[in-house]
Order: structure tokens, then C-alpha cells, then sequence
């Protein structure tokens, strides 16, 4: 009887010497949004939108000056030979609309595949930070997405890893 008892002392004291998981949680949002390698994306890509912009605008006054010189050149003709002579101007104007449309379609899956990509490189910096300072559990929450609904703000860890991984994007660049 008195193994019994000393072998339950002994699992109790084993039991409460266990230490706890450790666990904390950040902020996705913020830490996503204030990532600087997501910066970086966002600025070349605003970069090239304004140059976008910039040749759309420069197209667009092309195209109004090229319709005042066709409705001048029009003014004296049938309707047939006006439909004859408008049809390269639309062709040309068809393509060049076209063509701008297929760049603002590889302009927005180059910018949503680097953006991705740069989601991927926090989540496994997170995975990293966790491995590395003992961490069994790093909880994602944000203001969308409450998955944390309490946590004390010493388990914040938005802040630390945040800098940590500017740190690491730092040292790569």
C-alpha cells in the first residue's frame, strides 16, 4: 500500500514539475501590412501602375487627337466611304485597347504571385521564430479574423517577430 501511495507522490510531483507549453500570438494584419519585403512589392509595383497610367493618359490623348483629324477628314464623305475610312482607326484603337488590357492582367498576377509569396516568407519566419525560441504555439489573430479572442499582451508577440523578420529581410536584401 505504501508503494502505491509513494508511486502516485512520485507521478504527482513529475506531473507538476512538467513545464507548460509556451505559446503566444500576433497580430496577422500587422504583421503582414508592416512586413517591409511587402513594402518593397507594393512600391516597385505602385512604380510601375503610375508609368501604366502615365502611357494610358499619353494613349488616350493620342486617340482624341486622331478622332478630331478622322471626323475632319470625314466631314465631306458618304456613309459608306466613312465606314471604309474609320475601320484602320478602329482596328488599331481594338488592338492597342486590347493589348493595354493584357498588360494590367500580367501586371496584377505578377503583383498577386509576389504578394503571395511574401505571406509565405512570414508564415514560415513565424514556423522559424517559433522552432527556434520554444515555442509549441504562435496564434495568428486579426482584426477580420478572430481566432485569439484574449490574450495577455506579455503573449503579444506581433512587435518582436515583426522586427526579427524586417531584421531577417534586411540581411537577404
Amino acid at each position: 500500500m505504501k508503494r502505491i501511495f509513494l508511486s502516485l507522490g512520485v507521478l504527482v510531483v513529475l506531473a507538476s514539475c512538467a513545464q507548460p507549453e509556451k505559446t503566444g500570438f500576433v497580430n496577422n494584419s500587422e504583421l503582414i501590412n508592416d512586413y517591409q519585403g511587402k513594402l518593397d512589392i507594393e512600391d516597385k509595383y505602385q512604380a510601375r501602375d503610375e508609368a501604366t497610367k502615365k502611357k494610358s493618359d499619353s494613349l488616350g490623348q493620342a486617340y482624341q487627337k486622331e478622332v478630331a483629324q478622322l471626323q475632319q477628314k470625314l466631314a465631306g464623305m458618304s456613309e459608306q466611304q466613312q465606314q471604309q475610312a474609320a475601320q484602320p482607326f478602329q482596328q488599331k484603337w481594338q488592338m492597342i485597347e486590347q493589348q493595354m488590357k493584357a498588360d494590367q492582367q500580367t501586371f496584377q498576377t505578377e503583383f498577386q504571385t509576389e504578394i503571395d509569396s511574401s505571406i509565405v516568407e512570414v508564415v514560415d519566419f513565424v514556423k522559424d521564430y517559433a522552432e527556434t525560441n520554444g515555442y509549441s504555439y504562435i496564434f495568428g489573430t486579426s482584426d477580420a479574423s478572430r481566432s485569439v479572442m484574449y490574450g495577455k499582451e506579455t503573449n503579444d508577440l506581433t512587435k518582436e517577430v515583426l522586427e526579427a523578420l524586417n531584421a531577417s529581410y534586411k540581411e537577404k536584401k
